[in-house]
């Protein structure tokens, strides 16, 4: 960031350089007719009227001429340093994408695998007892779960990148999908003394591709409890908005802490506080929920809760006419 602004200032200069002497120019040109008239004079000649109009004219023209070549120079100028600037600044964007991709990679594949590990470990050299061998196998199947969503977001994060988002849709109900996902996803998160309920507001026919949602509504959640603070209170909501259906999710955290959401959107990018980086992610699941989201046709949003603290995560979905006119004739 120090030397991108280093160069605008260095560019700066350039620039008030050149505008200096570019109006220095068309000064020069433009008392070019008065000199001349008084050099005239003062060698003894006459200058009538019209010969003073025609010099005056003709130091004109040139001043004229010169400031729409040099405005025109200049405008190139601007344009290529533009250009260079925003080279810079995407290429300073990647970079530290780069770097959040591999600290965060390298977290999450170091934690996962030194636990199961020393889980196996403790099997195979018999130090661990009767009793507590299936709780060592099934913390250890945990880890390399861990390990198999981060080389799954990864893959997809790679694909969406490359070729795009690819979905099925089908005609389906979105709140007949959401609500079992939510008694799955309470039950895997009542470790974390996460409290997850679910609100819904009748048949929502959509045209959707039903992995896709899931993956959709298991991202959001998973990352409203992990940002929710202790014991988070999530709600998942599900309703209708117009011709669109919506899925909400809600926690009672500290919200976004003055971040940019569309900055938290990208992938490997996660929230500034330190305290958030020690839990476990690789800053993949917002950015997947919204390539997901928008090859649906919809729209994906996070901002801070406007009737308490928290954050809000918002996915919306154009509502499947076709079903809704075929159950109002019904």
């Amino acid at each position: 960031m120090a030397s991108l602004r280093t160069n605008v200032w260095v560019y700066g200069f350039i620039v008030a350089i050149y505008v200096t002497l570019v109006g220095w120019w068309v000064f020069f040109f433009s008392i070019q007719g008065d000199r001349l008239v008084d050099r005239i004079v003062a060698d003894g000649g006459v200058a009538d009227a019209v010969a003073i109009e025609a010099l005056q004219a003709a130091t004109g023209e040139s001043a004229h001429m010169f400031l729409l070549e040099g405005g025109f120079l200049g405008l190139l100028m601007l344009g290529s340093i533009a250009l260079v600037l925003r080279a810079m600044v995407r290429e300073q964007a990647l970079g530290r994408q780069q770097r959040n991709f591999l600290s965060a990679v390298t977290h999450e594949l170091r934690s996962p695998l030194a636990s199961a590990r020393l889980y196996i470990e403790s099997l195979l050299l018999g130090r661990v007892p009767d009793s507590k061998r299936e709780r060592y196998l099934e913390h250890a199947h945990d880890d390399l779960d861990r390990l198999s969503l981060l080389v799954e977001d990864l893959l997809a994060a790679r694909r969406f990148t490359e070729k795009g988002v690819e979905v099925d849709p089908i005609a389906m109900n979105l709140d007949e999908l959401v609500a079992p996902l939510v008694e799955r996803l309470t039950d895997l998160h009542r470790a974390s003394g996460a409290t997850i309920r679910f609100e819904r507001a009748g048949p929502l026919p959509v045209q959707a591709d039903p992995g896709a949602l899931e993956r959709i509504v298991d991202n959001l959640v998973s990352n409203a409890v992990k940002y929710g603070g202790e014991a988070p209170q999530i709600l998942v909501r599900v309703g209708a908005e117009g011709d669109r259906v919506v899925i909400e999710v809600r926690d009672d955290g500290p919200g976004l802490r003055g971040e940019d959401a569309a900055h938290l959107i990208e992938p490997f990018v996660r929230g500034g506080d330190e305290n958030v980086r020690t839990r476990p992610g690789a800053g993949l699941g917002l950015f997947i929920v919204r390539e997901l989201t928008e090859a649906h046709g919809g729209r994906f949003s996070l901002t801070d809760r406007s009737d308490a603290v928290g954050a809000l995560a918002r996915v919306t979905l154009p509502l499947d006419r076709g079903a809704v006119a075929e159950a109002s004739h019904g």
